[in-house]
């Protein structure tokens, strides 16, 4: 190796004379007439470092001969070398988005067992756009998310690997890469590569709503991974009105499964209210999220919380639907008044229904009026109460 390094630094005085020649040509025949790896290895490393303009074609070129001679290689100091030769290839072609070099990359990645050099070429073939081998990328990190290693050792590798095809899949944008990379978010792997993949995600799609909802939809994932997908669609750029669709399936989903674990019963909990609270600020036209409203408010699982967020969900719907189901809880705690077995919780309850019956207005009325003057005529209630159910009459118009 001094020997090459001497005759290189000799050769570039002499380079230096002809001031009007291509130096990256010269570098590029000195490199075709190299005999070894350790030969080419100086020359791609002094264009490389030269910064030469230009010099794609000649990288693309020495990455050729890289993949031609990679069988060949046998000994540890040719593998070295053609390690430092990759590196430096695929950062500089993934760099000048080099699409027509996509194929070799995938070979680099298939060549080099070094779990760097195999993430290096997947970042570069991701940043090359060239999708000819997306669905090769997309098919290595589903492996890898399905194989949790406990050898410390394999384990570092698989996630090193799996970085790469995380940004690589980054890179490509291509919608067939979220669901990896969501799932890797939530894998095995160590937190960092999680928090990278977390971090990739909006990045890959701005409205991940399809992907999210099939997630949710299906029956095959757990509820702390549709919980994650409500979560992730809330952190994403997609319009309110997909968030909403996201969360009416979410609600539903929360109410399709029944379980004794507590852990599970906590995740299906905490998912229903984030939904709710969804679905409060962004609003939804679908007709059927009021059967799971109901639920939300009248089984007996659910917690004060839960109640209220319901409530607070219907009064900002503001439709038929929401009058409709208020007034109906509003009559039941009226019927437990007037017998004489109103709990603490109906207490809490009355003081929330009334003033959401007033935030349903006019298009609430038909619905609403009859059971708000029983409120306010009736000798059973205090006057707060009373006084709650006149304020509602009056918003929603005499």
């Amino acid at each position: 190796m001094k020997r090459i390094i001497t005759f290189v630094l000799l050769t570039f005085a002499g380079i230096a004379l002809f001031a009007q020649s291509d130096e990256l040509a010269v570098w590029s025949e000195m490199f075709d007439n190299a005999k070894t790896l350790e030969e080419q290895l100086v020359y791609v490393k002094t264009v490389s470092d030269g910064n030469l303009s230009g010099a794609e074609d000649f990288y693309a070129k020495a990455l050729d001969r890289l993949v031609l001679e990679c069988p060949n290689i046998k000994t540890q100091a040719e593998w070295d070398a053609a390690e430092s030769i990759a590196r430096i290839l695929t950062a500089r072609l993934g760099e000048a988005k080099y699409a027509a070099a996509a194929g070799n990359l995938w070979q680099i990645v298939g060549y080099f067992q070094n779990p760097l050099i195999k993430s290096d070429a997947l970042i570069a073939l991701g940043q090359t756009g060239n999708k000819d081998l997306l669905p090769q990328v997309v098919q290595l990190l589903q492996d890898l998310n399905a194989q949790p290693q406990s050898d410390r050792e394999m384990r570092e590798r698989f996630e090193r690997i799996a970085y790469g095809a995380i940004i690589g899949l980054e890179h490509f944008r291509d919608p067939s890469g979220y669901l990896p990379v969501f799932f890797a978010s939530t894998g095995w792997y160590a937190e960092r590569i999680k928090n990278q993949a977390s971090i990739s995600l909006p990045n890959i799609m701005d409205d991940p709503t399809e992907p999210l909802l099939e997630v949710l939809g299906s029956p095959g994932y757990v509820y702390d991974i549709k919980y994650l997908a409500l979560r992730t669609s809330e952190r994403s750029q997609s319009p309110d009105e997909n968030k909403a669709k996201v969360a009416v399936s979410a609600l539903t989903e929360g109410w399709k499964a029944s379980t004794n674990d507590v852990h599970q019963r906590q995740v299906l909990s905490q998912m229903r209210k984030s939904a709710l609270s969804m679905i409060r600020r962004y609003g939804t036209t679908d007709s059927a999220v009021y059967t799971q409203l109901d639920k939300s408010y009248s089984n007996q699982l659910v917690d004060m919380d839960e109640k209220l967020a319901a409530i607070q969900t219907l009064a900002a719907l503001a439709s038929e639907d929401s009058a409709r189901l208020l007034s109906g809880y509003l009559r039941i705690i009226h019927q437990r008044r007037q017998a004489g077995t109103l709990t603490v919780n109906d207490e809490q309850l009355v003081r929330v229904i009334i003033p959401a019956l007033g935030n349903v207005g006019a298009v609430g009325r038909s619905q609403a009026r009859p059971v708000l003057l029983l409120v306010q005529q009736s000798p059973d209630w205090t006057n707060n109460v009373k006084n709650l159910a006149a304020e509602a009459l009056r918003k929603i118009g005499n």
